[in-house]
C-alpha cells in the first residue's frame, strides 16, 4: 500500500484514478482548494497564492501532478492563456518548494503532460524523442515538463505521461459528440480525416498506477492507444453505439473559428503519435481500438 497524494482529484481523470488506485488498496488523499467540501481526504493548497499545507507531503510517498487550467474549458482570450500556463507551473513549482523546504517520504513524482506538445501536425509515429511543435500548447507543455523535471534533481523518480483525447462517459470528448448524436447532430470537425491519439480513461489510470507500481521506471511517456482514429471515425463509432445515424457533413473550419476562435487549430490537429515505449515496458492495453473503448464507456461493456 502507498500513500498517494493528487492534484486535480476532483476531474475526470483524478476522480476515475482515485477509484483504481485505492480498488489496488492504496491510500489516496488529494490537494483542494476547499478541503472541506470534499468527500475524499485533503489538504489545503491554492497555487496562485504559493500556499499549501506542509502536512499534506509528511507521510506521502507518491504525488500524482494532475491540476492546470483546462485547455479547451474557454476561448483562448489572452488572459485565459496566462491562466493555462501559470496554472501548471505555479502548481509544480510550489510542490517542488515544499518538498525541497518540508519533511516528507515522497519518492515518486508522477505528472501530467499533453501530446500537445508535438505540435498539430507532427510526424507519422511520432514518439518521446520527437522535437517540440511551434505551438502555444506546445510551450506550455515543455514548460509544464520542465518544472516537473526539477523533482529529479532532489532525488525523486519522475514519471510524466504526455496524454491524448480521454474517451469517458463522464465527460471531454466522448461525453460532447455523445449529446448531439442521440438527437442525429453529431458531426465530425473540418473533413474529419485527421488522426485523434486518444485513451481510454480507464486505460490511462492502469498507465499511472502502472509507473507508480514499478520502480524502475520513469522519463516520459505517451499516454495514448496504440490504434489512433479519426476524428470522422471516432463520430462514427459513437453514433453507431448509440444506434443513432451519421449523416451530418462536417463543421467547417471557418465555421470552427468563429465559435472558438484561436483554439481552432488544436481542434484540427493530425497526430499519429506513437505508444511503443509504454508498451515496451510490459503495459497492456484492455483498450487498444477505439470500438473497444467507445462500448465500453457508453454501453458498460
Amino acid at each position: 500500500m502507498t500513500k498517494i497524494l493528487i492534484s486535480g482529484g476532483s476531474g475526470l481523470l483524478g476522480s476515475n484514478l482515485t477509484k483504481i488506485l485505492e480498488l489496488r488498496g492504496h491510500e489516496v488523499s488529494w490537494l483542494s482548494r476547499n478541503p472541506k467540501k470534499t468527500a475524499q481526504k485533503s489538504f489545503y493548497w491554492n497555487p496562485a497564492t504559493g500556499e499549501i499545507d506542509p502536512d499534506s507531503v509528511l507521510h506521502t510517498e507518491c504525488i500524482i501532478h494532475l491540476a492546470g487550467a483546462g485547455v479547451a474549458d474557454k476561448r483562448w482570450t489572452e488572459s485565459y492563456k496566462k491562466e493555462i500556463l501559470n496554472s501548471r507551473i505555479q502548481s509544480t513549482e510550489l510542490l517542488f518548494n515544499t518538498l525541497n523546504k518540508h519533511s516528507h517520504k515522497v519518492n515518486t513524482f508522477l505528472a501530467a503532460s499533453a501530446v500537445g506538445f508535438y505540435g498539430n501536425h507532427p510526424e507519422p509515429h511520432t514518439t518521446e524523442l520527437a522535437e517540440k511543435g511551434d505551438t502555444f500548447l506546445a510551450d506550455v507543455c515543455e514548460a509544464w515538463e520542465m518544472e516537473s523535471m526539477r523533482m529529479g534533481g532532489i532525488g525523486i523518480r519522475t514519471g510524466i505521461i504526455r496524454i491524448g483525447i480521454i474517451l469517458s462517459k463522464n465527460g471531454g470528448f466522448l461525453k460532447e459528440v455523445s449529446f448531439p448524436a442521440k438527437y442525429g447532430f453529431a458531426a465530425a470537425l473540418g473533413n474529419g480525416n485527421m488522426l485523434t491519439p486518444w485513451i481510454d480513461i480507464d486505460d490511462l489510470s492502469r498507465m499511472f498506477l502502472f509507473l507508480l507500481e514499478n520502480k524502475q521506471l520513469d522519463g516520459i511517456f505517451n499516454g495514448v492507444s496504440p490504434n489512433p482514429a479519426s476524428n470522422k471515425g471516432l463520430t462514427r463509432l459513437i453514433c453507431q453505439t448509440l444506434g443513432r445515424p451519421f449523416l451530418l457533413p462536417g463543421v467547417p473550419e471557418f465555421a470552427l473559428k468563429i465559435l472558438f476562435g484561436e483554439i481552432t487549430p488544436m481542434l484540427l490537429a493530425n497526430q499519429n503519435i506513437s505508444a511503443a515505449k509504454i508498451l515496451q515496458t510490459g503495459f497492456k492495453f484492455m483498450y487498444p481500438q477505439a470500438k473497444d473503448s467507445v462500448v465500453h464507456q457508453l454501453k458498460g461493456k
